[in-house]
Parts: structure tokens; sequence; C-alpha cells
């Protein structure tokens, strides 16, 4: 049996993050719990931030698969790279203010999954944690570190996390 190359892993964490990004959006638009949203937000940019680096870059195998630290490393990556600044060339100054926020909330999305800083950052989108001595939910949460998701530069930063999930054939992070 042969090992599926890096290609081939490259498109099945893009093909799962497209999946995870549209259940996403679903949940955002019928108003479900703001962790079941965040949760699946979380997992789409973990994985597409994978699939790049697994096509683009030297990234050991090993931690591709294994670590929850990508989509940080990624989106300023991905928002430097020729593809977008040509894409931007017109409107340079607007991602250049666009990389600055996306690193802000890049990495509050990543701190979502529990596995990144348990210990330093308890609050996650899966399971509760200890607040003082009370037991938090994340279901009873409301996540306010990522409220600028819903402002312009939150619209502006979802659009572009869209952009690297469809347009992932066509684009490049080097």
């Amino acid at each position: 049996m042969s090992t599926p190359d890096r290609t081939a892993w490259a498109y099945g964490y893009a093909k799962q993050s497209r999946s995870d990004f549209a259940l996403y959006q679903r949940l955002e638009l019928s108003g479900e719990e703001r962790c079941h949203c965040l949760h699946f937000l979380q997992m789409a940019c973990e994985k597409i931030a994978k699939a790049y680096r697994f096509r683009d870059t030297a990234t050991s195998e090993e931690r591709l698969t294994t670590e929850h630290v990508a989509f940080s490393q990624f989106i300023d990556s991905f928002l430097a790279s020729g593809d977008m600044k040509r894409r931007y060339r017109d409107h340079l100054e607007q991602l250049l203010r666009m990389r600055q926020h996306a690193r802000l909330l890049a990495r509050e999305i990543e701190k979502l999954a529990p596995a990144v800083d348990r210990e330093g950052t308890p609050v996650n989108a899966e399971y509760p944690w200890q607040e003082g001595e009370q037991i938090v939910s994340p279901c009873e949460y409301g996540f306010p570190q990522l409220e600028l998701l819903k402002g312009p530069l939150g619209r502006s930063f979802l659009k572009l996390v869209k952009v690297a999930i469809d347009d992932f054939e066509h684009l490049r992070i080097h």
C-alpha cells in the first residue's frame, strides 16, 4: 500500500475546510449557540492552513497532522503572498490593514481549540473550563474576544478566509 503524497493530503484538508466553513455559515445564519459556530470556524481555518502548508511548504507531515497552531502562521503568509498582492494591487493599504487585524483574529480563532493553550487560555469552543470557583460551559459563553468578527473588519476577514478556501486550487502562499 502506497503512502498518499502531500498534494493528496492538501486537497483532503481543503475539501474538509470547505465543508466546515459552509456549516459555520449555516449555523451563524440559523442563530445557533455561538460556541458551535465558532467551533466549525476554528476547524475550517485550521484545515485550510494545513492544506496550504502541505502543498506549499516543506513543513513535516507529522507536525502538520498533529499541531493545532497553524492558522495564525498561515494567514500572515497568505495575505503577504504574491497572489493576494496582485488581487489587491489597487487596494494595497486595505490589505496591509487587514494583515494587522488578521493576525489578532487568527490567534483568537486558533485559541478556540482546547489543545492550543488550555492552561493559559482555558476559554474554548468545545469543553467546559474553570473560572474561579465556577465551571463555564461554552454554550453559555459569549466569546467577547471574537466580537470583532461581527464588524466590518471581521466581515472582511471572513471574506478572505472564504477566498483562501474557495480559491485553494489557484492561490499559493509563496
